[in-house]
């Protein structure tokens, strides 16, 4: 058995509260003895039981109030299909890695690992095909018509040796999106682990390491557990208008078709889209924009604009908390006449349509703005 970490370090390491994940893949491992799997396996539950907390859910509001919905950026919120794993070939002590976030220890897709995905499906939808349908490579690269050379060159850069360069777009890297709660607090339930032990079994070790020629199915499957990743990650492309839209496209389709990270041929890797998701997304970032000091109405705009989905249930039957989280007076008509006054700036179109529907909440939240404009 070999000793792995310092003895006055373990009563730290037992007490510790929390975490980085990153740190527990290379320095978790108290000792190790040859053979030794539930060692292993006790590190691994330990990191998937890691939770994202609170300094990380204040970096990532921070990028969403630097990045979401600006000019010159695109973005993207997408959620994993299954398991991702990204980082394999990093190693530490548990012999693969997941790649984390050098400062708050949650995963993350390094911006040129989300490039290099883009381009390799932008390089099979746009490479010269044979008669057969089949791609020409020409010094292991894929060759692209002169006609599309251009375009490549703006979003992934030039590697000819005359005009090299990294492309004319900012792949940044893909964060992994902290839950929230319905008032957009940190969740810390379970979908607040962003790790998940998964086994990975290998059918076909003596191939693998060149000891057999051919892969056979005379060898016995080896059981290997890995950390993978779940949850979801935010995109963000920055660049010049047009190229951003046509690169978040590319980027949309990768993941969707081809996937992300490694063992994709067994269906790891692929992300979905969420509609629910990106609205999230939109409104914890809406609670990142300043505030407009000189409007009066400032505070009561942005909580209207962040409780949209539910205006109106909180013009009818939950009006009167709604006035309280406002620090209103629902009883006090120039109070309802300001609510009133912002809601029909910011969703006139959407109070037309309550009128007309069946619902009970729908009609009293209409008549409440008809009666206080």
């Amino acid at each position: 058995m070999t000793d792995l970490m310092r003895n006055d370090l373990r009563p730290l390491f037992e007490s510790a509260r929390s975490a980085h994940a990153g740190l527990l893949m290379q320095r978790g491992l108290v000792r190790w003895e040859e053979g030794d799997k539930p060692t292993k396996q006790a590190l691994i539950k330990t990191i998937s039981n890691v939770q994202a907390d609170e300094l990380y859910f204040l970096a990532f509001k921070r990028w969403l109030a630097l990045s979401h919905g600006e000019d010159g950026f695109a973005n993207l919120s997408a959620k994993i299909d299954g398991r991702l794993f990204i980082g394999l070939a990093l190693g530490g002590t548990l012999e693969t890695g997941v790649m984390t976030h050098h400062t708050y220890g949650v995963p993350m897709i390094a911006g040129s690992s989300v490039k290099g995905a883009v381009r390799s499906y932008a390089e099979q939808l746009f490479a010269v095909r044979d008669d057969n349908g089949r791609i020409t490579y020409h010094d292991g690269q894929a060759v692209i018509p002169e006609n599309k050379q251009a375009i490549f060159d703006i979003l992934f850069g030039a590697e000819s040796d005359d005009e090299a360069s990294a492309g004319y777009l900012i792949w940044h890297d893909a964060w992994w999106i902290p839950p929230t709660t319905k008032d957009l607090k940190l969740s810390t339930g379970e979908q607040n682990k962003p790790f998940v032990s998964e086994v990975v079994t290998v059918h076909h070790q003596a191939y693998y390491n060149d000891t057999m020629k051919e892969a056979l199915d005379i060898e016995n499957p080896i059981p290997n557990q890995q950390l993978a990743v779940q949850g979801d990650f935010y995109f963000c492309i920055e660049g010049t208008g047009n190229w951003t839209a046509f690169a978040k496209q590319l980027l949309e389709n990768m993941l969707k078709d081809q996937g992300v990270g490694a063992k994709g041929s067994n269906g790891y890797g692929y992300f979905v889209m969420d509609a629910n998701l990106e609205k999230t997304v939109a409104k914890l970032a809406d609670t990142q924009k300043p505030i407009d000091t000189l409007d009066p109405l400032a505070n009561i705009r942005l909580q209207v604009r962040l409780v949209q989905s539910e205006l109106v249930k909180k013009l009818s039957k939950d009006s009167n908390r709604f006035f309280r989280d406002l620090d209103l007076d629902k009883q006090n008509a120039e109070d309802r006449k300001k609510v009133v006054r912002v809601v029909l700036e910011e969703f006139h179109d959407i109070v037309e349509t309550w009128g007309n529907q069946n619902s009970t909440n729908a009609q009293r939240a209409y008549e409440f703005v008809q009666n206080n404009r």
